[in-house]
């Protein structure tokens, strides 16, 4: 039996063939179901598919393909080392320099966090944003800080939520500025805490601001006591003083009174009103003294009152202012 070898023009072309038939076949790709595929020609993008198969043409065109609907999660202030499984935890380790942050009261807190998003615009997640990753990293850490920085100490550690709830929107609107094609799902706040090398020194401040709150308490309570008191003998002293001016002016009325009357009585007869008033000036003044002396000449006379009656002693008192 004769077997006779093909000619070489025919291995050539079955070969070609071949090669052919190989390249076109690798030129058919698959979409999967929430992906969407970028078709580049010569590196700029020429077509966009959604789930299905196609067929691009090899070594002139690239495709790219990413899934629209994956949620992608990114952790900040902490990363996980290794995931939990069956009786063994998930351990993580903590990234001090990215979460340490101010509050508006100086105070230093440490936050852990994540956020979750998803891609919506293949195109400009691929293309429009140099590291898409980092970006959102960094204009995260932007948002959050600016959030804590507006905020007290007491306000961080005991509103996560509400931390949450301003943050989403706000990183949201700081991603669609960069046009990077990416829909922010969900912001979670794992942790704000006090770090333990400053715990001590919170404490003694938090000691000091109870004390603080215990004396003015204190002091409140002692106002409210004191003062109702201070205030009714500021009453009471204000009317004795009320009435002690009523009667003090009272009694100078009634002085300038009897004066005027004396004046009047002294104006029609000054003789007589001269003598009486003598008179009733001495009966006071020997009223209430003991000894008297009566200087007659070179004669010096000692009499002692007690034993003269009143009558007498103002008698002989009147007798000697009339001679």
């Amino acid at each position: 039996m004769n077997f006779k070898m093909p000619k070489k023009g025919v291995i050539i072309a079955a070969a070609v063939v071949v090669l052919v038939a190989l390249i076109a076949w690798s030129g058919f790709y698959r979409v999967g179901q929430g992906e969407e595929a970028l078709v580049l020609t010569f590196g700029k993008v020429t077509d966009k598919n959604g789930p299905g198969l196609y067929w691009h043409v090899p070594f002139v065109q690239r495709v790219i393909s990413e899934s629209i609907t994956q949620i992608h999660t990114c952790e900040y202030g902490f990363r996980t080392t290794s995931q939990g499984s069956m009786g063994r935890p998930s351990t993580y380790m903590d990234e001090t320099d990215e979460g340490v942050m101010l509050t508006n009261d100086n105070s230093i807190v440490a936050l852990e966090a994540i956020y979750q998003y998803t891609i919506r615009d293949v195109e400009q997640y691929t293309f429009d944003v140099d590291d898409p990753e980092g970006t959102l990293q960094l204009a995260f850490e932007a948002v959050i800080r600016r959030n804590i920085q507006n905020r007290s100490l007491d306000d961080a550690l005991l509103n996560k939520e509400e931390i949450e709830q301003e943050v989403l929107p706000d990183f949201q609107k700081l991603i669609d500025s960069y046009d990077m094609g990416v829909k922010i799902n969900n912001v979670r706040i794992q942790n704000i805490t006090v770090p333990s090398d400053v715990a001590s020194a919170y404490e003694d401040v938090n000691n000091a601001m109870n004390e603080k709150t215990k004396r003015l308490d204190e002091a409140e309570r002692y106002k409210n006591n004191v003062l109702p008191t201070a205030r009714s003998n500021a009453y009471l002293m204000t009317a004795e003083a009320e009435a002690y001016r009523a009667e003090t002016v009272a009694a100078a009325q009634a002085d300038v009174a009897a004066f005027n009357a004396i004046y009047e009585e002294y104006k029609s007869a000054p003789e007589i009103m001269r003598t009486r008033l003598l008179i009733e000036t001495l009966e006071n003044v020997l009223s209430s003294s003991g000894r008297l002396y009566i200087v007659d000449g070179e004669t010096t006379r000692l009499l002692n009152l007690s034993d003269i009656p009143a009558d007498v002693a103002s008698a002989a008192v009147a007798g000697g202012d009339q001679q």
